[in-house]
């Protein structure tokens, strides 16, 4: 009779041992992406080559 009751038990998760997270629990939490700050980007200057072929 006490199998029968440790079996019962142990499908319903009565008892306090290891327990096995069922559902949306059993995901693990995501971790926060850390933000990319990018810096503007600034207007290229003309070479003076460039300048001289214009």
């Amino acid at each position: 009779m006490k199998k029968i009751v440790n079996f019962v038990k142990e499908i319903l998760m009565l008892e306090n041992g290891e327990k096995l997270p069922v559902g949306l629990c059993a995901f693990e939490c995501g971790v926060e992406q850390p933000v990319k700050i990018s810096k503007p980007k600034r207007k290229r200057e003309l070479r003076l080559s460039e300048l001289m072929d214009r």
